[in-house]
């Protein structure tokens, strides 16, 4: 008897499992971001040294025709003199782009070898020390006089010393970085313990110029770079799709950082003001269904400082139903006292 009650029950719940996975999600997954086109990927490739992660982030996620407004922001951001008809950092960068591919190509383009990437950040070095494999020191190009306290060396393998006199991110002399030839292909690696990110060449101004929260910012994370890198707008949102019985619906969730909105300071408050949208788009990117919420909140200084130092983010969720046609899931956040429109794009996955 104990036998066929167990069974019994073991039959139930089979029944019961069925019933949940008939009339429920019976499938989900993650809608996926659209992939990168020929020129977007090129556009990557040439910014690679100096581009921040944040901004890589933004660019792979959002719709393909926002991508020319994003590629004139960086580039604006990175402008010395916005006054002047020309961008002179983008002029540098890509100048010594062009230089690095020819005057280091071993096998790959220069670019991709570190003396080409040091060159690209750094630019020319005030002297280069040249030793050959077995030899000592002699000067190079008409730079000025080597150290002395390489002459005489003997060299195991060629080695190449950049040193810069005046590089603004090292204060305890001049810079001297060690590149060598372990293999005698000409492929020189550097062997010099040095941080090298994207701020390496970085231009100090950066949109928008919200001194306030840039400083608490600062104050925060106590450190310059990351109080850059957090005044870039961005946010985080993802979506899922599930069978709900004979139809597909769309769960969407957006989290945006405190740390990454403007705020428009009212008597001893900051008030940060936002539109947050969903669209659902055919395979023709026409809007099918739409779905939009107001958000804005008043906030003490001892509040916005606690959010950003914990990390708090604002959420939404939508459940959208998904039409047999839809084919895109168009997510838009627009942070008003930025007067910045910020999109991301998801591809619908049968």
């Amino acid at each position: 008897m104990k036998l066929n009650w167990g069974l019994s029950w073991f039959s139930v719940a089979i029944l019961l499992v069925w019933m949940v996975l008939a009339f429920s999600c019976v499938s989900s997954q993650q809608p996926q971001k659209v992939k990168l086109d020929p020129v977007s990927e090129q556009f990557l490739d040439n910014v690679s040294f100096i581009i921040l992660p944040v901004e890589e982030k933004i660019f792979r996620e959002m719709p393909p025709e926002d991508r020319g407004e994003f590629i004139r922001d960086f580039w604006a951001r990175r402008d010395p003199d916005p006054s002047t008809p020309g961008n002179e950092y983008r002029q540098t960068y890509y100048t010594r782009l062009a230089i690095a591919d020819r005057a280091f190509k071993v096998g790959k383009p220069g670019r991709k070898t570190d003396r080409g990437r040091i060159y690209i950040l750094f630019g020319p070095p005030t002297n280069v020390i040249t030793k050959s494999m077995g030899d000592v020191p002699y000067e190079q190009r008409g730079f000025v006089k080597a150290n002395p306290l390489e002459s005489g060396t003997i060299t195991e393998r060629a080695t190449e010393i950049w040193i810069y006199d005046n590089y603004p991110e090292y204060f305890a002399g001049p810079l001297r970085l060690v590149f060598v030839d372990y293999y005698g292909t000409g492929d020189y690696r550097l062997e010099t313990k040095l941080e090298i990110t994207p701020f390496s060449m970085v231009a100090p101004e950066w949109d928008p110029p919200n001194l306030a929260k840039y400083q608490w910012v600062g104050e925060i994370a106590q450190d310059e770079k990351t109080a850059a890198d957090l005044s870039i707008f961005d946010y985080n949102a993802t979506a899922v799709t599930s069978l709900l019985g004979e139809g597909l619906v769309a769960q969407v969730k957006v989290d945006i950082p405190f740390a990454r909105l403007d705020f428009r300071q009212e008597g001893e408050n900051y008030t940060y003001d936002l539109l947050l949208s969903v669209e659902i788009r055919d395979g023709q990117k026409n809007i099918i269904t739409h779905q939009a919420e107001e958000i804005g909140n008043s906030l003490s200084l001892e509040l916005l400082k606690s959010n950003i130092s914990n990390q708090v983010n604002i959420h939404r969720e939508w459940t959208l139903d998904l039409p047999p046609q839809s084919f895109y899931i168009y997510i838009s956040v627009t942070d008003k006292v930025r007067g910045k429109r910020l999109r991301k794009l998801l591809k619908v996955t049968s």
